[in-house]
């Protein structure tokens, strides 16, 4: 893995997107096992969201600190990488044992704070790799986290498996891909240079339109992304029962359909990096959050209507 050339970055992506899918695959724990949470604590439909919200929180916090403290300039990649891995693993595997729902509250807080030692170095290791193709290859990380996430809904289908092989399994699942990282891991012949934080820096990239422009549009996407892989079990669910008159889908049904939903995702990255290599990445962008965007004020209108009509749309 020293050596650069073809064949090193490519076998780098592999790597990296082995490790991103494996880690990844923490992310919607609590909401795989959000029934089973339900029952043991007595939670509402509000406090179930939030142990996916604190998630997001966590991670945004934690990005933020890494920024301020400058941390992937100052930790290189194969150590800063696998030890945020590792304390995410801890954090998560923790909500088998924790006693109440304010103790998981801080637990997903965590596990989404050192999440953010994990997404964006993936996304900076893979671009010391790749000036052409860079588009394919960040695509390819991010469609394995993408599937890293839907993992969690894989690993309830087994068996009926219970809370802790679900919660435990991510948790070892990540802790494999840090361990990846920390052994094979080496940085590529295209390094990015030092910068301290600056509040300057951030009130340049705010003044400058396209990062601006890009950055919203980002933060939009997001939210609607979010939202639909964290609710669309229960949507998928009760759009089934509603059609059969209360009968319901089973939840195995529900968790299948659920996994799909977020997985594809994994192969849209894959195809949008590598079309925005040859269309542009600004073109490709807008073409894709337009169709994903109408998809998601389509999509209420078909609850309630045939399965075969509402899952191709939330697949798309």
């Amino acid at each position: 893995m020293n050596g650069g050339g073809e064949a090193g970055r490519w076998r780098t992506l592999a790597l990296v997107s082995t490790a991103a899918l494996l880690v990844m695959s923490r992310w919607f724990t609590a909401s795989a096992v959000a029934p089973v949470l339900e029952s043991r604590w007595d939670l509402s439909a509000n406090q179930l969201g939030w142990l996916t919200t604190l998630v997001q929180l966590g991670f945004v916090a934690g990005t933020i600190l890494a920024a301020l403290m400058n941390l992937a300039d100052i930790i290189p990649s194969r150590i800063y990488f696998p030890i945020s891995a590792v304390c995410a693993a801890a954090a998560n595997a923790l909500l088998v044992p924790v006693s109440g729902y304010q103790g998981a509250l801080i637990l997903r807080f965590f596990t989404g704070f050192f999440l953010a030692g994990v997404y964006p170095p993936a996304l900076k290791m893979i671009a010391t790799w790749f000036r052409s193709a860079r588009g394919f290859a960040i695509g390819t990380v991010v469609g394995a986290l993408t599937i890293g996430s839907a993992t969690p809904y894989l690993l309830k289908l087994l068996g009926g498996a219970p809370v802790s092989v679900v919660v435990w399994g991510a948790s070892a699942a990540a802790t494999v891909g840090g361990l990846l990282v920390a052994a094979a891991y080496r940085e590529g012949p295209h390094p990015f240079g030092r910068a301290p934080f600056s509040w300057g820096l951030v009130i340049e990239v705010v003044r400058h339109r396209p990062t601006r422009l890009a950055t919203y549009g980002y933060l939009g996407h997001m939210w609607e992304l979010y939202a639909m892989w964290t609710w669309v079990p229960a949507f998928l669910a009760a759009s089934a029962a509603v059609r059969g008159g209360g009968s319901g889908a089973s939840p195995h049904a529900a968790d299948l359909a659920a996994f799909f939903a977020i997985a594809v995702g994994g192969i849209g990255c894959v195809w949008g990096g590598w079309m925005a290599d040859r269309i542009g990445r600004g073109r490709f962008v807008n073409f894709a959050m337009a169709a994903s965007g109408t998809c998601s004020l389509l999509v209420g209108a078909l609850f309630g209507l045939s399965f075969w009509i509402l899952f191709p749309v939330v697949l798309l």
